[in-house]
């Protein structure tokens, strides 16, 4: 029921007007103060247009230096979108060919993609989402890929300006007993190139400022202590590397050369019969061999193998036979001097 009050005179309605408009002015500056904490409304999905856009760029293009570059620009794009709060819950469907990762209990997300160059290599794309707390802006932090300069790689801890890029997409949450530090084992993928792909397995914490650590050194393999461990496969074949969540431990195929001359040979790489796994105990992640055994493949690939190196047979120098002499060739030597 509408209730409608009668208009006694014109002047009492223009000051009515008059204060319902101060009222709404007032209103507006104090919501204009509050508003300060609360997101201004973004249009996220013209943002994903933005960056569909560029990927299609770069799918049509054939120049590699063009296509990072269109990279980049996506990369600023959603930094600079991702910092508003109502983007941590955004779902950015559109975009399918970039990753998008949430951290146990949602502490952090991670958009994650690659661009393939013409040569086959690979590169990393990363940014890591902090939620703001008390609806503050969220804390974007990109990684810089620095792959190919990395020395001795399963050693190194490293932070976002020199990061071992790599497809995540996996986020196991662990805390140790110690320090009540929180530590996030993080599953990934590497194409690599056109021989050998990478699965590689590290583990991230954060400092008191929120910088993330790439590296953490509870690696425990092989009798040695290991800062990230990388497998290195043939390119064709393909790598079970999971959390099993029931058994509360990291499972993977053991890898082995398909015969023991290609030994380092990381091409010729491929899954054996079993299955290794980690088990996080006391802090540290601790390798455990034949865990189980793997299931058969239905279709088996094929390969050509290169011929085995040859071993060179070094033949021993045969002496010269002495001619034997009979005792008249004696005198006659004797009788001739």
């Amino acid at each position: 029921m509408v209730c409608v009050l009668p208009i006694q005179n014109t002047e009492n309605l223009k000051k009515t007007v008059l204060f319902i408009v101060i009222i709404a002015k007032l209103f507006l500056q104090s919501s204009d103060v509050v508003g300060k904490k609360k997101d201004p409304p973004i249009d996220f999905w013209s943002i994903e247009e933005s960056v569909l856009r560029l990927l299609s760029e770069i799918n049509e293009t054939r120049d590699d230096s063009l296509a990072v570059q269109k990279h980049l620009q996506i990369e600023e794009i959603l930094a600079q979108s991702l910092v508003f709060p109502t983007a941590y819950k955004h779902k950015f469907d559109s975009l399918k060919s970039i990753g998008k990762l949430y951290a146990p209990r949602k502490a952090f997300r991670v958009f994650n993609w690659n661009h393939s160059f013409r040569d086959g290599t690979h590169r990393h794309f990363a940014l890591i989402v902090i939620p703001g707390k008390k609806k503050e802006p969220n804390q974007v932090i990109r990684l810089v890929d620095t792959s190919d300069s990395i020395v001795k790689p399963e050693q190194q801890t490293l932070g976002p300006d020199q990061w071992f890029g790599v497809l995540y997409y996996k986020i196991i949450s662990k805390r140790k007993a110690k320090d009540k530090k929180q530590h996030y084992t993080l599953l990934g993928l590497d194409m690599n190139n056109l021989k050998t792909k990478k699965k590689i397995i590290e583990v991230l914490t954060f400092d008191k400022n929120g910088e993330p650590i790439f590296g953490a050194p509870i690696i425990e393999m092989n009798k040695r202590t290991k800062k990230r461990v990388i497998f290195e496969f043939a390119a064709q074949q393909s790598m079970y590397l999971e959390y099993n969540w029931f058994k509360r431990r990291i499972e993977f195929d053991h890898l082995s050369p398909l015969m023991p001359y290609l030994v380092g040979e990381y091409e010729y790489y491929e899954p054996d019969l079993f299955r290794d796994g980690f088990k996080f105990k006391n802090g540290q992640w601790k390798h455990k061999k034949d865990i189980e055994k793997r299931p058969k493949d239905k279709k088996v690939k094929k390969r050509s193998l290169p011929k085995p190196p040859r071993t060179k047979v070094i033949k021993e120098k045969q002496a010269k036979p002495v001619e034997e002499t009979t005792p008249e060739e004696t005198e006659n030597t004797e009788k001739s001097e």
